[in-house]
Parts: structure tokens; sequence; C-alpha cells
């Protein structure tokens, strides 16, 4: 789980860091750059959410997979009579 919230980050990141870049080095005025960049970022926004909350709905899945099988387990497992 930790990799992929790195590699999430880590794409995140990039993304607004070479938007951020991009934007500076095409020749525009100063205005039009400031739209573009927030206009850039507002996508970048709404990407990130939808992949965090993509990243949150991965998660809670395997919670749930994990506690079934743990269930599943305690279930089939003898019973202790010194318990």
């Amino acid at each position: 789980m930790d990799k992929t919230l790195a590699f999430i980050f880590g794409l995140i990141s990039g993304a607004v860091v070479g938007t951020v870049v991009a934007s500076l080095f095409v020749p525009r005025s100063g205005l039009e750059t400031r739209e573009v960049v927030a206009e850039r970022g507002i996508e970048l926004k709404n990407r990130a959410e939808d992949t965090v909350r993509k990243a949150q709905d991965v998660a809670n899945e395997t919670v749930s997979k994990v506690q079934v099988a743990a269930q599943e387990l305690l279930q089939r497992r003898p019973a202790d009579p010194t318990i």
C-alpha cells in the first residue's frame, strides 16, 4: 500500500511541476499564462481528487477482504478448551 501511495503522490507532483514549467516557457502574456495555470490547476486538482478517491476505494476493498479472510480463519480454528 505504501508503494501505491508513493506512486500516486509522485504522479501528482510530477504533473503539477510539469504543468507549471511548461506554462512558464510558453510565449504568452502574463494574464494568459495565469489563466492557463489556473485552469490546469483546477483540472489537476480534479484528477488528484479522483485518484485519491480510487485509492481509498482500493484500500477499503482490501481491508474488507482481509477482514473476511481473518473471520474465516477464526471460524476454522479448532476451539481451545483451555481458554
